[in-house]
């Protein structure tokens, strides 16, 4: 864990190229904004954090604190605004420390803030940090803010511009913000390369789809950061629960704390996050299930792991159509109702694979409505092969950078391996600089081990590009092999599907991938299935499944698999 979290760290110091140096003072007040964690677990990162901004020339006149509204308070008065405490008087103070009323009153002239002081004094995102600004900044005013969960993107860009026109130069904004919720760390840390990526690279549309506990607090320092000129980021540190409270592993908190300096910020890329999925059905048995328990109920615990990714790919199997035809569990046909897809597209699904044997059940006519309800949910999909299978349409999807593909191996429509390898290499040829993931439909059912036929295709498809393979299809975990420093996952097992008879489709494998412009990183996540809902193993139940995955695996990779992390240079 220690090895894992250092890489982290040093990844994003090597992105902002930036050296925090305790014990020196800067040439001028140059913090504008921060972040930092509210749990008091992590109390060495606060006192480092306030201990770097006193280091400072010259201190804040004013900290402006941003908090989640953890108690949702603002849904109990029935209002959407933001929260503080009353300016009307020139002596309030919380927790001994001063509010500066001044400025609180000319913000709520253009913002709508609900004065609330009972709701600030039980938010512990303010009051862990009231003791902190106490010791460390005590002739500071502060103003806290908490920002409801339905605040809008719009509103926090209104108080934001607000704070710029009306606050002193040395007024500075802090979220209190923890960052991934619920996960074990190494999810934990594979989340955060998203979000910290969107906190420094200011990528404004996308901090909605990051998972920490007030994306609108980091937004509003963020931008108040852009807007002053100070766009530097300093980072403090990036650690998780888990490293100061070691027994509490399945169930983590991540903290990454930061402050922004004057400066601008680099052009360094870091790369989009993606999340890959097995087999999905969610007709027949599982529609039941769906029926009696609500629309969302395969994704409920699974959905944590979703969130804040940028592209979470699963192979669909069986087409959608709004009136579906009487297909008995005997049949071996499937088939969705239109709603899952809200279901879908509400777990943060935004890639599916139709490239297999069941998209067709429905006959052509099945497949082209699928589109049509796919592209009105807003969901893209690839993988789309006909009887016209020689020429392969809609197959393609392409990322800043990654290109995404599918093939299907399995009758009754198939993919020539010819075609395949054509496809891959002009892919390619035409994308030199990004990572091209293979996604192929092939195999046999319930074998735990891939076929001559799988491996011999398999380095076929590296040879020709390809730098990510996953197989679905055997709806069982297969083993993971090496061909030329590329991963190939011979089949990723069930994800969400109704066959629940034997212990290996219950079980399946989800693979994170992550990287930097010269290594490839790729996160393992074991996930159980029980009544149609997916969920990760346990501590304990992802060490042994790890351990059976590597027995049977690439031997090179055996450590690697055991900790459920892989990184390979990346050589071409």
């Amino acid at each position: 864990m220690k090895k894992l979290v250092k890489f982290i760290f040093i990844l994003f110091m090597f992105y902002i190229s930036a050296v925090l140096v305790f014990g020196e003072s800067s040439d001028e007040n140059s913090i504008a904004a921060g972040v930092v964690p509210h749990h008091l677990l992590a109390k060495e990162i606060i006192e480092d954090f306030f201990g770097y901004i006193i280091r400072q020339k010259q201190l804040p006149d004013t900290i402006i604190l941003f908090s989640p509204d953890h108690f949702n308070c603002s849904a109990l008065k029935k209002e959407n605004s933001f929260i503080s405490v009353s300016g009307e008087s020139r002596s309030v103070r919380l927790e001994g420390i001063a509010v500066d009323t001044e400025l609180l009153k000319k913000l709520a002239r253009d913002n709508h803030i609900t004065q609330d002081r009972s709701a600030i004094l039980s938010e512990f995102g303010i009051t862990n940090l009231l003791a902190f600004i106490k010791k460390y900044l005590p002739e500071t005013k502060i103003i806290p803010i908490i920002i409801p969960e339905d605040i809008s993107l719009e509103e926090v860009n209104r108080l934001i511009v607000t704070i710029d026109n009306k606050a002193s130069s040395n007024t500075v904004l802090i979220a209190s913000v923890d960052f991934s919720h619920y996960l074990p760390s190494i999810a934990a840390d594979f989340h955060d390369t998203k979000s910290i990526r969107v906190l420094l690279n200011f990528e404004e549309e996308e901090f909605k789809n990051i998972e920490v506990d007030s994306w609108q607090s980091l937004y509003g320092i963020r931008l108040f950061a852009r807007l002053r000129g100070h766009e530097q980021p300093i980072v403090i540190a990036h650690r998780n629960s888990v490293d100061f409270l070691p027994n509490d592993g399945d169930k983590t908190t991540s903290y990454f704390c930061a402050a922004f300096q004057e400066g601008q910020r680099r052009d360094d890329i870091l790369a989009e996050t993606v999340l890959l999925a097995g087999d999905m059905m969610l007709g027949r048995g599982l529609e039941k299930l769906m029926t009696e328990n609500g629309i969302y109920y395969p994704f409920q615990k699974i959905v944590q792991l979703l969130r804040g990714v940028d592209i979470v790919f699963a192979n669909f199997e069986g087409p959608i159509k709004e009136n579906v035809p009487g297909i008995s569990e005997d049949e071996a046909k499937f088939a969705s109702r239109p709603e899952v897809l809200e279901a879908v597209r509400w777990s943060q699904i935004n890639l599916l694979s139709l490239a297999n044997n069941h998209t067709t059940d429905l006959g052509e006519e099945g497949l082209e409505e699928t589109k049509e309800w796919l592209q009105k949910y807003q969901i893209n999909f690839i993988g789309t092969t006909l009887p016209d299978h020689q020429h392969i349409k809609n197959n393609s999807f392409y990322t800043e950078q990654y290109v995404f593909l599918a093939f299907n191996r399995i009758l009754p429509y198939i993919d020539y391996q010819e075609s395949i390898i054509k496809e891959v290499e002009k892919t390619k040829q035409s994308n030199p600089g990004k990572i091209i993931i293979v996604s192929i439909h092939w195999g046999k059912e319930n074998e735990l081990i891939s076929s001559p036929i799988q491996r011999e295709l398999a380095h076929q498809i590296i040879a020709a590009g390809a730098d990510v393979i996953v197989g679905h299809h055997p709806h069982v975990v297969q083993e993971i092999e090496l061909i030329d420093n590329r991963p190939v996952f011979y089949s990723l097992g069930n994800f969400i599907f109704n066959q629940q008879a034997y212990s290996e489709t219950r079980e399946g494998l989800l693979i994170g991938i992550t990287m930097t412009a010269d290594n490839l990183t790729l996160w393992l996540f074991p996930i159980k299935n029980q009544a149609g809902q997916p969920m990760l193993l346990s501590q304990l139940e992802a060490e042994i499944f790890l351990n059976n995955l590597a027995k049977k695996s690439d031997k090179r990779l055996w450590e690697e698999l055991k900790k459920g992390i892989i990184e390979l240079e990346r050589t071409r």
